[in-house]
């Protein structure tokens, strides 16, 4: 996995067009939206643990939303920028 290699990044940012654009795509999307702290706040008072685990489940519908809205090329650059 090579967020770097815009053919690589290509191919994986079709591979998740082709899963969430369908009907069925949408559904899971809503529910990983739900499920993973996309419209609600990821502190949890009474658990700093469970505050970072609700971060990660987010980050995982943030990167996918990221790539879904994002070129290539952009997403290329910001792989580097990470990597600089």
């Amino acid at each position: 996995m090579d967020m770097q290699d815009k053919n690589y990044v290509t191919g994986l940012k079709s591979n998740i067009h082709a899963c969430f654009e369908s009907p069925q795509g949408k559904e899971v999307m809503k529910f990983l939206e739900n499920t993973c702290c996309w419209y609600r706040s990821v502190w949890s008072p009474e658990s700093p643990d469970l505050t970072l685990i609700n971060d990660g489940k987010r980050q995982v519908v943030a990167t996918l939303k990221t790539i879904m809205e994002l070129s290539p090329d952009q997403i290329v650059a910001l792989a580097q920028k990470k990597e600089g």
